[in-house]
């Protein structure tokens, strides 16, 4: 388990479950939901080469269905399905960092926000959708929420594409951490100075 669920301070707790990001065209999202197709296509993407290696919850629909209703039920987790241009892309969960295990591997403030993103079909990646969805997401959560000051994503130090997406799309280096369940590259994107015009 991620979530950190003692010894969460009160302004952490009053900012609340994380906000959805404001996206616009091309993209398009929506929470995901525990019951119908939903958990049957996350099991599927994550059962696919190029995502069960990094993410490792390679599950079954009906073990899929049960995280996502946890995920929903919660205050720290929110799962989504996004879109390109009407198409499902990509898997998107967005967290808040205090309530995570990485919030204890930097100077984390009570609004900020962590992504975990998995790209469903290998012929979606190596085209530059994902670098341009991980800057709409960032800006979607400045848009949806001006007090957001980083949104910080954690790949595993092995999964070089994703370094490089995150890279590209201009997300700077916190280093290498040992979060218990994997060694991961922290990365953050600065919107201090990126908001949305």
């Amino acid at each position: 388990m991620r979530e950190v669920t003692s010894g969460i301070a009160a302004k952490v707790i009053a900012a609340g479950p994380p906000p959805a990001p404001i996206l616009t065209p091309p993209w398009t999202i929506r929470p995901l939901t525990a019951h119908g197709d939903d958990s049957e296509l996350v099991s599927r993407w994550m059962n696919e080469p190029h995502v069960a290696p990094f993410w490792e919850q390679a599950w079954p629909p009906a073990r899929w269905a049960e995280t996502l209703a946890a995920q929903l039920a919660g205050d720290c987790t929110r799962p989504y399905l996004v879109s390109h241009e009407d198409r499902p892309l990509a898997y998107l969960e967005v967290y808040r960092t205090p309530r995570d295990v990485v919030g204890r591997h930097y100077d984390a403030d009570p609004y900020d926000l962590g992504i975990h993103l998995a790209i469903g079909e290998l012929d979606d990646t190596g085209r530059g959708l994902g670098r341009a969805l991980v800057t709409a997401v960032a800006l979607g959560l400045s848009a949806a929420d001006p007090r957001v000051r980083k949104v910080l994503a954690d790949p595993d130090e092995r999964h070089r594409i994703a370094r490089r997406m995150f890279d590209a799309a201009g997300l700077a280096s916190l280093g290498v951490r040992d979060l218990g369940h994997k060694r991961a590259a922290l990365v953050f994107y600065d919107l201090s100075d990126r908001r949305p015009q």
